[in-house]
């Protein structure tokens, strides 16, 4: 199992198949286009978990910083393909992503989840997260 930055633009590219699984809306292009200029401008990071060359479970973060708390590890995205879950892999892929965010000297990981999906908030309670807050959200559009 390897655990590492999504860098390259072909790497970038073939990891479009899994994240549409978490974002079916998105398209391949804006897509292709989204994650580089993220990387540039915003500090996103893709981090993908692989085995035996396949790609398993993908996560996208970013370190960001609040008045109150400090700096803390977001993680924005994170899914792993549906044939290889309750494997191991998403809870290799957050461990990863929990040490990342120790040495980057976060206080704390963060993670928003739709309301809808119960399963995915099942599993980040089994590994330790707890739910401490209510997002909320406006359409500017």
């Amino acid at each position: 199992m390897q655990i590492g930055f999504v860098e390259d633009p072909a790497a970038i590219a073939r990891s479009f198949e899994l994240m549409s699984k978490l974002r079916p809306r998105l398209s391949r292009e804006d897509y292709l286009a989204a994650v580089p200029r993220l990387m540039a401008d915003g500090g996103y990071r893709l981090v993908a978990l692989e085995e035996d060359g396949i790609l398993r479970a993908l996560a996208g973060i970013r370190v960001g910083e609040w008045l109150h708390t400090g700096r803390y590890l977001e993680v924005e995205d994170l899914v792993t393909a549906e044939a290889e879950r309750s494997r191991g892999y998403g809870a290799a892929l957050l461990r990863w992503i929990a040490e990342h965010g120790r040495r980057q000297g976060c206080r704390q990981l963060r993670l928003v989840s739709g309301v809808q999906r119960a399963d995915a908030h099942r599993f980040y309670e089994r590994e330790g997260m707890k739910h401490e807050a209510r997002y909320f959200s406006m359409d500017l559009a």
